[in-house]
């Protein structure tokens, strides 16, 4: 009878105990769920907060640059260009400001030098209305397109049987050329004083890839062998294109070959060109040709890769 007795209190205890550790587990879910909601509720919060942050500090920033344009004398200087006298490689350049404080009788200069000239040219501005400028200066440039050069090479991993892919990128571009570069400035003289605009510079260059486009040029070396291809991006949508692309294989100064790379899709706006591959060799020096409807042509060597 005790062991009955014995065998029914501990049961009774399990059965306790097992109650008892649902309710605590329960409670526990119930604080996790909870914390849970909190830490949500906070991290959302923190979010917001600091979006809110975000935006009134754009706020502040746009209302600063607002009332700083508000109380300077000058205007921003406006550039505007004539594209389309560029068929000579020639084209005005429009400066446009206005002046905030101006008196009838102030002289008001504009000083610019474009390309590699190491003095400024000062020139009169003309008043269109009261208080608004205007000069026109004329830029000679060599048109030219943007040309990129990517150069990547394919490598066998000593520890596997895998390729592993080496790749080195040359860029270079038109842009940031100092011979496309315009710096300017407005002095005003009155009263025996002269103020000064802060200098500023403009680049030119995109007007030659407006003109003829953008050129990549994709060299890639696997294994001892070259693989070639150019691609050609209609920026403007001109009628005068890429129509053929060469390359020309020289062994330093010494032309060993000349091939032509085969257009693979006329119908695309981006025509790509593609050569077969072909063994490297020895003090290799690689030029790629190009020429547009028009006959003008323009090479660039592309291995090794040479920013000019």
């Amino acid at each position: 009878m005790e062991k009955e007795r014995s065998i029914k209190g501990f049961r009774l205890f399990i059965l306790i105990a097992l109650a008892v550790s649902m309710v605590i587990n329960v409670m526990v879910i119930s604080k996790i769920t909870s914390m849970e909601e909190d830490i949500r509720f906070l991290t959302d919060n923190q979010s917001m907060i600091s979006n809110n942050v975000n935006s009134q500090s754009d706020v502040i920033r746009q209302e600063l640059e607002h009332f700083i344009e508000e109380q300077s004398w000058i205007s921003p200087i406006t550039m505007e260009t004539n594209e389309k006298q560029l068929a000579n490689g020639s084209t005005d350049v429009t400066f446009s400001w206005q002046l905030k404080e101006f008196h009838q009788d102030a002289k008001v200069m504009f000083h610019y030098k474009y390309g590699e000239a190491n003095e400024f040219t000062e020139i009169s501005a003309n008043e269109e209305e009261t208080g608004m400028f205007q000069v026109q200066i004329p830029v000679e440039m060599d048109l030219k397109p943007e040309w990129k050069v990517s150069i990547s090479e394919s490598k066998v991993s000593s520890h596997s049987s895998s390729q592993v892919e080496v790749s080195g990128q040359t860029t270079e571009s038109v842009k940031n050329e100092p011979e496309n570069q315009i710096n300017y400035f407005v002095s005003v003289f009155h009263d025996g004083v002269i103020k000064q605009s802060e200098q500023q510079s403009e680049h030119v260059d995109y007007l030659g890839a407006n003109k003829y486009g953008s050129l990549h040029t994709d060299v890639h070396f696997n294994e001892g062998k070259v693989r070639l291809h150019v691609y050609y991006h209609n920026i403007a949508n001109q009628e005068n294109i890429v129509e053929e692309v060469n390359l020309l294989k020289y062994q330093n100064d010494t032309l060993m070959e000349e091939e032509q790379l085969t257009l693979q899709d006329e119908g695309m706006r981006d025509r790509p060109f593609d050569l077969e591959p072909f063994e490297q060799y020895d003090n290799m020096r690689l030029v790629m040709e190009v020429e547009y409807t028009d006959g003008t042509v323009f090479d660039k060597q592309v291995y090794p890769n040479e920013v000019e």
